[in-house]
């Protein structure tokens, strides 16, 4: 069996409720670069493959682990956040700022709509989803991969649903993602056979209470 384990990055300057800018360049918070580098502590053994978002806080937070297995390949996949406000509508705003944008969006249940450059629709992202699924069956043995609370949520909705047409995905992930917390560094285990993908439960064991943020 493929063993993949999916980690969210660690806490960003966003998520501190920091003015950010574009948002693939979200650096991590002192608090993110401790969570990084407990998640690297924690593993027993090296993985097959790092697999890391090119946004910067998950660049980051693959960072400890891959300066501890220095003889692990790395791979940059399109497994980035599904970013659907247009970017340059929002610089030097706050998250807060943006939960108005946000809802609205939401409320649209558009799959086909993108809010402009930079934006991501929902149909994109969804195909996003799938292709890292299907690669994901190109790989064996246990690999790691660094991403994101959004894309994580997808690929857990897809694993748990089947598939799904993209309005019925659109409509089932505006719920989940909502209903499923997914903390800065948790983990999420995907068991992939011929037979079958299972999803196992989000996992924050590795963390003290103290280094837990969303």
């Amino acid at each position: 069996m493929t063993v993949i384990r999916c980690i969210r990055h660690g806490q960003s300057a966003s998520n501190a409720g920091d003015i950010t800018e574009y948002p693939d360049t979200i650096p991590l918070t002192a608090l993110g670069h401790a969570q990084a580098a407990l998640v690297a502590s924690c593993f027993c053994r090296a993985p097959r493959l790092i697999v890391f978002s090119s946004f910067d806080r998950a660049v980051q937070t693959a960072m400890p682990l891959c300066e501890r297995y220095p003889e692990v390949p790395v791979a940059v996949w399109p497994v980035q956040e599904f970013t659907y406000l247009a970017p340059h509508r929002y610089l030097g705003t706050r998250r807060a700022d943006r939960h108005a944008a946000i809802d609205k969006y939401w409320e649209r249940l558009d799959p086909g709509h993108r809010d402009g450059d930079g934006a991501e629709s929902f149909l994109a992202f969804w195909d996003r989803v799938e292709a890292f699924l299907d690669r994901l069956t190109e790989v064996r043995g246990h690999v790691t991969v660094f991403s994101h609370g959004q894309f994580l949520r997808g690929v857990m909705l897809r694993v748990l649903c089947g598939r799904l047409g993209v309005e019925e995905a659109m409509f089932r992930f505006r719920a989940f993602r909502q209903a499923v917390a997914i903390p800065n560094a948790a983990m999420v285990v995907l068991g992939m056979s011929r037979r079958q993908t299972v999803v196992g439960p989000v996992v924050t064991d590795h963390l003290p209470p103290q280094l837990l943020s969303t």
